[in-house]
């Protein structure tokens, strides 16, 4: 995920009163590290958690918690700051403060600026899980969702700081700053359903040995994540492979090469933008039922050829798709690479060498071959990153092509 896009961003952080203010201290550090510009508005009762010497330590602004307390005193204070941001990001957000949100009760600074606010607002609920599932509370997180402005997280589950167990717990910082990210993003991918596969199928020689490769999945996980951002509907197939934390994305898993063909089969055929980055065994072995003890003579392995289930989704996508694949060879680049793409149906193939001294798997970084019928273009050390967001772009512009709107 490309946390540069908060670069110069102005962002308003409203801080409630809940013990996961301790969680907003990490989120400011995270938000300023990307280079934002954060101003802190906190609740009054925020301050029996975090006080204002650390808000304005880490902001290096003075933080605000009063409806009267005016920085310049030319304007309104909670106008301003409602609409002057590109951001307003509630963390911890209370019953209290969603309760208020949605009614449009606005009797301190904080609800203030939320009855006020033009700009998108990110809220981050935190509380007792009694609290959270609360018919009244869920009616009034619903009535957030509903209206274009507002984001509202999901928290996780686990032990909160009552001793209950149970959800409530609000996000972690990292997961905060990625969804931030993606409300900030532009949306050129709006309205497109995007299915991608990352990871590498393991095939068994026995019920405790298997063949594999090493792909990692980190290339389809950043790809996904660009296509979330720029608006698309996206589901990840993981091959062995899932991402650190919760993506915001539906994630379905597999393992073999036969259990990803019948995945890929099924949910292809709704895809308007396919991009196969799981590395699938070409061949995998007659399984033993039963553990292969060690011995003094070698063994031999009878190998089967695997479905190419790249090939075969040529047949299960919708007209108008657009299909990516990747290649990695050890010889001729651009010429295997281009044969692949022709035989396979893609639209756009990204190839990558792999040699004695530079492998892609597991690697933050490529070089890669960008190939279509009548172009390649190169890009050089570049991080998976960058790399899955110049082929997001690139994928929106040949769906648009495809279907009349370029």
């Amino acid at each position: 995920m490309d946390f540069g896009i908060l670069k110069n961003k102005n962002v308003l952080m409203i801080v409630s009163g809940g013990i996961a203010a301790y969680k907003s201290v990490f989120l400011l550090r995270e938000l300023t590290g990307c280079g934002a510009s954060v101003q802190v508005v906190g609740t009054e009762n925020s301050l029996n958690f975090i006080g204002k010497a650390t808000w304005e330590s880490l902001s290096g602004r003075q933080p605000l918690f009063g409806t009267f307390e005016a920085p310049d005193s030319s304007k309104i204070t909670h106008i301003t700051l409602a609409q002057d941001v590109d951001l307003i990001i509630v963390a911890p957000a209370t019953a209290n403060i969603i309760a208020k949100a949605a009614c449009g009760i606005a009797d301190d600074l904080a609800t203030s600026i939320l009855a006020a606010a033009t700009s998108p607002v990110l809220i981050a609920p935190a509380m007792n899980s009694a609290m959270y599932l609360n018919p009244a509370n869920q009616n009034n997180i619903g009535a957030l969702k509903s209206r274009a402005l507002f984001h509202v997280m999901d928290p996780s589950s686990g032990v909160l700081a009552c001793g209950v167990t149970g959800p409530g717990r609000m996000a972690e910082p990292r997961e905060i700053l990625a969804e931030a990210v993606k409300i900030l993003t532009p949306k050129p991918a709006r309205g497109t359903s995007w299915f991608v596969t990352g990871g590498a199928t393991r095939e068994y020689i026995d019920p405790v040995r298997f063949i594999t490769n090493g792909s990692s999945g980190k290339t389809a996980f950043e790809i996904a994540d660009a296509a979330l951002a720029a608006g698309g509907e996206v589901t990840l197939l993981g091959v062995n492979a899932v991402p650190g934390f919760n993506p915001g994305y539906a994630l379905l898993k597999s393992s073999t090469a036969a259990e990803t063909a019948e995945i890929v089969k099924e949910n292809v055929k709704n895809a308007d933008i396919f991009i196969m980055s799981a590395a699938i065994a070409d061949y995998s072995p007659v399984k033993a039922p039963h553990k292969i003890k060690k011995g003094e003579a070698p063994i031999e392995l009878t190998l089967d050829k695997t479905l190419d289930i790249l090939a075969a989704s040529a047949d299960w996508t919708k007209p108008g798709a657009v299909r990516i694949g990747f290649a990695a060879e050890t010889d001729d680049l651009r010429e295997n690479a281009l044969a692949k793409l022709k035989r396979k149906k893609l639209d756009l193939i990204v190839a990558n060498k792999v040699s004695d001294n530079f492998s892609p798997f597991g690697s933050d970084s490529n070089s890669v071959l960008f190939i279509t019928e009548n172009s390649t273009e190169k890009f050089d050390n570049i991080t998976k990153c960058k790399l899955a967001q110049l082929l997001v772009e690139k994928a929106v512009a040949i769906y648009r092509v495809k279907h009349g709107n370029n």
